[in-house]
């Protein structure tokens, strides 16, 4: 059976994109006081670098109630992320042909992704990711989180694969993606969106530098 597992964040979806609006959004309507006044676009950049440093968004989420004197509970903040932040993603044309253009050819695909089951299962709701993958497993639902090969073990039970180099997986972070789909045993791809392979990195199977790219990679492989 061939088979490929995707990232989601800045792999399937530009995350970086996503968080940047979505930053705007929070800082208009909770951030007052230390940063000043709503809107302020310092604000909006403190809350982007506050995020995108956070190991995940309960503690992101816990620190800004603190930071910028939100009286808002850590619930209804993870609310509004849930409710909000997924808004701001967008699925191109290009991402949905590629994986039509896989289906089309048999392989049986999973997107694998680090993140809270209420923020990432709603990525993939709002941009209607869902029709064109087999399966979604994230990190907190599974229990695991990448690179750990657990969490890919999860995914491939859920596809109905056995994990080795007849699968992919595919993502932009090598210390997520690529060590944890070689843990797994899987052929790899490094979206590198052109910067070079860092020092103290194994090579992945393939660089390339954009989504598109690996599709065809994928495509043209032998299972």
């Amino acid at each position: 059976m061939r088979f490929a597992f995707f990232d989601l964040d800045d792999t399937l979806v530009d995350a970086k994109a996503a968080l940047r609006a979505w930053s705007v959004d929070f800082a208009a309507e909770y951030v007052t006081g230390v940063m000043g006044i709503p809107g302020n676009p310092d604000a909006a950049a403190d809350v982007y670098e506050r995020v995108a440093a956070a190991s995940n968004w309960r503690d992101f989420v816990a620190d800004a109630r603190g930071r910028y004197g939100i009286t808002a509970s850590d619930g209804q903040l993870m609310e509004h992320v849930a409710a909000v932040f997924p808004g701001k993603f967008v699925l191109e044309q290009q991402v949905r042909s590629g994986l039509a253009d896989l289906r089309g050819d048999g392989w049986r695909l999973g997107v694998v992704t680090n993140g809270s089951t209420l923020v990432q299962q709603a990525k993939v709701d709002s941009v209607g990711l869902r029709p064109h993958v087999d399966v979604v497993v994230d990190s907190e639902a599974a229990g695991h989180r990448k690179p750990d090969r657990r969490i890919f073990e999860i995914a491939a039970g859920e596809l109905g694969v056995e994990l080795g180099p007849r699968g992919w997986m595919v993502g932009d972070r090598l210390d997520k993606d690529i060590a944890g789909g070689a843990a797994a045993g899987l052929r790899t791809i490094w979206i590198s969106q052109g910067e070079p392979l860092p020092a103290g990195f194994a090579a992945p199977t393939h660089i390339v530098g954009t989504i598109t790219e690996a599709f065809a990679i994928v495509r043209a492989s032998e299972a």
